[in-house]
């Protein structure tokens, strides 16, 4: 039996040291950016421009989150016309379309790639965006950003900026950080939104 218990607590801290790493340690890249100004409860950042490759589907968060994930996820391991490995970046940015009754997922591209250079994707679906250099509001949050969730910290987020006399666009983004095996109190989740300079 005691075996048995020293066994199952190995089990618990190796994955929990190795959620720990790959958290904190692993080395992800993002957009870069500046931070202007910590505001209670989020901060104001400018972004340095970079690309996308988005997709967009009808259908619920849930079914259009994992299926654009997995095309994309396809075209950034080889399934482009280059068949080039492009390595993962961060973050996964997640916009409602009222227009389609659906979403848009997009992939930050690596910064060491143009519009005009990236790997052209296979699937005519995919397309390449590139995001010009913006002042943005984000607030983080963490745990799983089920729908639920998001539209409760949507909320808050735009009481926050309605406070502060903060003018947005229309358009808040979800940027997730984390693959869904991170823990979800250690997982990094933003909400984004292009503010008036």
């Amino acid at each position: 039996m005691k075996l048995l218990v020293v066994i199952a607590l190995f089990i618990i801290f190796a994955f929990i040291g190795w959620q720990l790493w790959y958290v904190f340690l692993v080395n992800i890249k993002e957009p870069s950016y500046k931070i202007l100004k910590k505001k209670d409860g989020y901060e104001i950042r400018r972004y340095d421009s970079y690309i996308v490759a988005q997709i967009s589907f009808p259908g619920s968060y849930k079914v259009v989150t994992n299926k654009g994930f997995k095309v994309l996820a396809n075209y950034i391991f080889g399934e482009n016309m280059q068949n080039v490995r492009m390595p993962m970046t961060a973050p996964v940015l997640i916009e409602e379309k009222a227009e389609i009754n659906g979403y848009a997922i997009g992939f930050v591209m690596p910064s060491s790639y143009k519009k005009e250079t990236i790997p052209k994707p296979k699937d005519s679906r995919i397309k390449i965006e590139k995001k010009f250099s913006e002042k943005v509001a984000a607030y983080s949050f963490s745990w799983y950003p089920s729908l639920k969730r998001i539209e409760q910290k949507r909320k808050e987020f735009v009481a926050l900026l309605n406070r502060d006399g903060i003018k947005f666009g229309s358009s808040i983004f979800l940027a997730r950080y984390n693959p869904p095996f991170v823990l979800p109190f250690l997982m990094r989740n933003e909400l984004l939104v292009v503010i008036n300079p």
